[in-house]
């Protein structure tokens, strides 16, 4: 007996296949349209306004490419310390201004490492 005569003698199988696929749409769907996860689109997508901590020169620059940088570095990230800044010759001075947002930067870029170099 195939799955096609299953589902012929047995509808609310399919149907219930239905409703959960449903389901899934729309969690996903929802998901992907919340912006304050901190991996959705529009998040990355947003400018986020960096100073270095030696000169205080500011600039701006995408969310996405700036974790991207933080990713990048060896070990985990020192809060007092950040990207390579062009003001001060390419040391990792460049932090975001938004204080609050910079620690749980930190934090969810060291755990991300963590799990990732204990293969989790």
């Amino acid at each position: 007996m195939g799955l096609r005569e299953t589902l012929n003698e047995k509808p609310i199988i399919g149907r219930s296949l239905a409703v959960i696929a449903i389901f899934c749409a729309a969690y996903f769907m929802f998901r992907a349209l919340n912006s304050t996860e901190p991996d959705s689109l529009e998040r990355r997508s947003e400018m986020v306004t960096i100073r270095d901590t030696e000169t205080g020169d500011e600039w701006e620059m995408n969310r996405g490419q700036f974790e991207r940088l933080l990713l990048l570095q060896q070990g985990d990230i020192d809060p007092s310390s950040g990207i390579p800044s062009k003001f001060s010759d390419g040391k990792p001075v460049g932090v975001l201004v938004d204080k609050d947002d910079w620690e749980e930067t930190v934090k969810r870029i060291n755990a991300m490492k963590a799990r990732y170099n204990s293969g989790g």
